[in-house]
């Protein structure tokens, strides 16, 4: 039995650290998902979402990750750093 699959990075954005703006504009898919409440901005300036496991969330300064299966995963940027292949095209951080 498979419990993990390998997923593809498609594009991740970075989260502006509590009390500031982003530079960049939020990708279309996680407004998209905000707007309909599949994520919910949390107390600690980041996200959270509802898996079949519970609750998952991040904090400001973490990176929301958009997967090649149309799946919403987050990571740490010291988990991120550790990502292979990373293209600059997919990446848009905030400042």
């Amino acid at each position: 039995m498979r419990l993990f699959e390998r997923k593809n990075l498609v594009q991740a954005f970075r989260l502006p650290l509590w009390g500031q703006a982003s530079d960049e504009t939020p990708p279309h898919w996680l407004v998209k998902r905000l707007q309909s409440g599949e994520l919910v901005i949390n107390s600690l300036g980041g996200v959270t979402m509802t898996n079949r496991w519970g609750h998952q969330q991040c904090a400001a300064g973490d990176f929301i990750l958009l997967t090649d299966r149309d799946a919403i995963e987050f990571a740490t940027p010291e988990e991120f750093e550790q990502l292979e292949e990373i293209s600059p095209d997919m990446l848009l951080r905030a400042a």
